[in-house]
Order: structure tokens, then sequence, then C-alpha cells
């Protein structure tokens, strides 16, 4: 039966400009077995590169290797074929950065050592008070 994580070869049966729909087998350990579901391999998920034309990519007909991503409870497939590559490692996320992240952090270090020191100089007021 097919599950998430599955590798399969996989028939691209049609083609948009936001995906391609993959037919599977239902049952890929039964060669035997005709059943077949269709899912969808999104853009994003064709080519380690950005994908901006997917006809250049794929084609109708066309024999694929994909990975079974997730199965949704209504049935849909969710299919890769870029994480079916076996040399294939998710990108490190890092966190986006823009100038006024860097300027908030500017200032918010400045802010911290103005308040540590008003806190330091409150706290020595009110030992020479004692």
């Amino acid at each position: 039966m097919l599950s998430e994580g599955m590798i399969i070869k996989g028939r691209v049966v049609r083609l948009e400009e936001y995906g391609a729909f993959v037919e599977v087998p239902l049952f890929p350990e039964n060669p035997e077995d005709p059943q077949v579901v269709t899912g969808l391999c999104h853009v994003s998920e064709v080519d380690r590169d950005y994908v901006e034309n997917i006809f250049a990519y794929l084609a109708e007909d066309q024999e694929v290797e994909v990975k079974v991503l997730n199965i949704k409870e209504d049935g849909k497939v969710d299919l890769s074929i870029k994480q079916a590559d076996p040399d294939w490692e998710p990108e490190p996320t890092q966190p986006r950065r823009s100038k006024l992240d860097k300027d908030f952090d500017k200032r918010l270090r400045r802010f911290m050592h103005q308040s540590q020191m008003i806190q330091g100089e409150a706290r020595r007021q009110r030992e020479s008070r004692r």
C-alpha cells in the first residue's frame, strides 16, 4: 500500500503551471496490481533550482521517480521529484534579515545597555542610603 516516505516510479499524466500530476501505483509492492492514484508534484518540488517553466523540465507520459511526501485524509497525495534524488538534502533555513532588523537589533542593544546602567545606578543609590 502506498505510504509516506516511499520512493517509487510514476508517470506524468498532466502538466500545469503550478505542478505536475503524476500517476503512481496504489500498491507498489505488487507490480501486477493495476490500481493507481494521481498525486501532485508542486513546481517547487520538481528540481533543486528554481523552476520558472515546468514544461521545460517535464513532459506528459514521462516516467519519473517520486517521493511520497504526504497522503491527506481526502486522498490527495503530495509528491516530490527532487526529494526522490538520493543525493538530495534539505537546504538549511536561515531567517531572513532585513535592514530594519539590523536597526532594531542596534536599538535594542543600546536600550539594554542603558537600562542596565540605570538599574546599576539605582542599586548603588539604594545601597548608599542604608
